[in-house]
């Protein structure tokens, strides 16, 4: 997943005297945005070594839902699909179960590619196994053998600043034939004006609970992410771990004058939160 944008390294905090217990503000149980995008350059290695562990825990919700608005389109695949950041494959799954064509993952993080790759592997197995490709590098060095007529690009898109963002629309447009589809996540259009904090859950395993919170804000024109996970058993904090992105806002006007410039045209949204893309002829 080519999520290339400044990153602050997670800092080690004192944990908070309460644990998520219920009337503690701060870990509500709704889930909230899922997008988790990651570094450029220097430090890209560690991209998502805080975030890979509590991503499937926290994160699942959301991506279910784009999977199944994404299971049709994938099902009408005739010749390929290229997902960009795959991420820990919460969709790729239903894009393999979905089609008959070949499928190729883009994710050139190694914390979020090995939760893929043990994902794809055994379960996916037989036939479906054989059709599907792993490709450790950014999707601007992506090269295909083969044609595809559709693309995924899901919580990847306001990673990326708008010079190499736009270099994305020309590449994903160069691997669709005339006529193919691009489908992402709607990327946020302005920068909020006060803090935001979302709850994204909390799972329980055996004597833990996995808590997770966003809080996205204001920083340099940019919306800066920090998310803050805690593990806790019976009411004791044991770990509290934090990771932190930076975001580029994208009003849609601007959106489909970019995708246009790289001869992809915006039409209707597929879902309230996924758009859709055609390459034109």
């Amino acid at each position: 997943m080519d999520r290339r944008v400044d990153i602050r390294p997670a800092e080690r905090e004192a944990p908070p005297e309460h644990c998520g217990r219920p009337g503690v503000p701060g870990v509500p149980g709704a889930y909230g945005h899922s997008g988790l995008p990651g570094p450029s350059g220097e430090g890209r290695g560690e991209a998502y070594a805080v975030s890979a562990e509590f991503y499937d825990l926290l994160h699942a919700r959301a991506y279910h839902r784009h999977a199944l608005a994404l299971a049709a389109p994938a099902a009408a695949a005739r010749l390929g699909i290229v997902e960009v950041g795959a991420g820990t494959g919460l969709v790729t799954g239903v894009l393999i179960g979905a089609s008959n064509v070949p499928v190729h993952a883009v994710e050139p993080s190694p914390a979020m590619r090995t939760v893929l790759l043990s994902r794809l592997h055994p379960p996916v197995g037989g036939s479906a196994g054989e059709r599907v490709t792993v490709h450790a590098c950014s999707a601007l060095d992506l090269s295909l053998d083969g044609p595809a007529d559709l693309a995924v690009c899901l919580r990847l898109v306001p990673c990326l600043p708008p010079v190499e963002r736009r270099a994305l629309w020309r590449v994903l447009a160069g691997l669709l034939v005339p006529g193919g589809l691009l489908f992402l996540d709607r990327p946020p259009s302005e920068i909020p004006a006060q803090p935001v904090r979302r709850g994204l859950g909390q799972v329980r395993l055996g004597m833990d609970t996995y808590h997770g919170l966003l809080t996205q804000s204001a920083e340099d024109a940019r919306i800066r992410y920090d998310y803050s996970y805690l593990v806790c058993r019976q009411g004791r904090v044991l770990r509290h771990a934090r990771e932190s992105f930076l975001l580029w806002p994208l009003p849609r006007r601007e959106l489909r004058r970019e995708l246009a410039a790289a001869g992809l045209v915006l039409e209707d949204d597929l879902t309230q939160d996924v758009l859709r893309a055609r390459r034109g002829a």
